[in-house]
């Protein structure tokens, strides 16, 4: 036994049968988010573990030791810092507020204590009130927030961006897929690699951004079961990667898409890129008939989401990080 609390709690190691327990916790606490048993092992093993720390827990209770909840410590993947870390934590509602949480966030920061940890990240959904408290009452402090927004594509009149496509084209920008790349250009994966780092590197965290290694955002990009080589797109100036706009398809939820990041090189800002970019996007949703596009910005990122709100992304719930200084 790793942890105990009068509901005689008992907290071990996470093992490989139980990612379909995991993926129904998580589902039933996040409908709309699903995710597969599939999904989460493969994450798991496409992880580098010679680098990245990440150790996750199960707890039961019961004489049938019955699967109750989840919790987890791990390195950030882009906010990498030997002594900073990111703890979650997911409990079958069926069973919250009977202390269960709080026996896997002690045996967390027993984990933290003991890697020396400086600083821990928390993500809550805004309207999970429990929580949001549960993490205040523990010494953590909102940090960050990013807001998720949500279109359908096929009510977004496209023929209001088509101007930023030609202005782009008259800057000696043109829109490519990944498909189209990956035929056509030899190089094409290192720079994709380079041209996905760089535009990362300005999106908003909590710390200055870390890369990954090309191995790792091969891993866990290239080698998702969620790519689309047509959803994809990159924009051009010559041989250049010069912007990147991406989404993913929600396998649990076939006709929605995850929009992932959107960017361009500092060089190419303010020339119509990065809305022609996201307008090709709405277009391959309308064409393959995906209803739905979730995407999500931090809300100090006026520019990308003054771009969403003009292509019809509407406001929706907000995602709150919470950050703890331990030393």
């Amino acid at each position: 036994m790793l942890g105990q609390n009068t509901l005689r709690v008992k907290l071990q190691e996470f093992e490989p049968g139980q990612y379909q327990r995991l993926a129904d916790i998580y589902n039933s606490l996040y409908p709309g988010y699903d995710r597969s048993a599939a999904e989460w092992k493969l994450d798991d093993d496409h992880l580098d573990r010679s680098k990245y720390h990440f150790q996750r827990y199960t707890a039961t209770a019961g004489a049938s030791d019955q699967i109750l909840a989840f919790g987890q410590v791990s390195h950030g993947l882009s906010t990498f810092h030997p002594k900073k870390f990111w703890v979650d934590m997911w409990v079958d509602p069926k069973y919250q507020k009977q202390g269960i949480g709080g026996a896997i966030y002690d045996k967390l920061y027993g984990d933290l204590t003991g890697l020396g940890a400086v600083t821990v990240w928390g993500m809550v959904r805004e309207d999970k009130h429990d929580s949001e408290r549960f993490l205040s009452k523990r010494g953590f402090d909102q940090k960050m927030t990013a807001w998720e927004s949500h279109v359908d594509p096929a009510q977004v009149d496209l023929s209001r961006f088509e101007k930023y496509s030609e202005k782009a084209a008259d800057n000696g920008v043109t829109i490519s897929t990944l498909a189209e790349e990956m035929q056509k250009d030899p190089e094409w994966e290192k720079k994709l690699y380079d041209i996905v780092m760089t535009v990362a590197a300005d999106m908003p965290m909590p710390i200055a951004f870390t890369p990954l290694s090309f191995e790792q955002w091969q891993a866990f990009e290239m080698k998702s079961t969620n790519l689309l080589l047509e959803g994809y797109m990159i924009a051009k100036k010559g041989p250049e990667y010069v912007g990147v706009s991406v989404v993913w398809k929600h396998e649990k939820k076939p006709g929605n898409l995850w929009q992932g990041n959107t960017g361009v090189r500092r060089a190419y800002r303010g020339k119509g890129i990065a809305i022609a970019l996201k307008a090709r996007i709405i277009e391959y949703a309308r064409k393959n008939n995906y209803s739905f596009i979730r995407t999500f910005n931090d809300s100090s990122n006026a520019a990308m989401l003054e771009i969403n709100t003009r292509l019809g992304f509407k406001r929706e719930v907000g995602w709150i990080t919470f950050e703890k200084n331990i030393a």
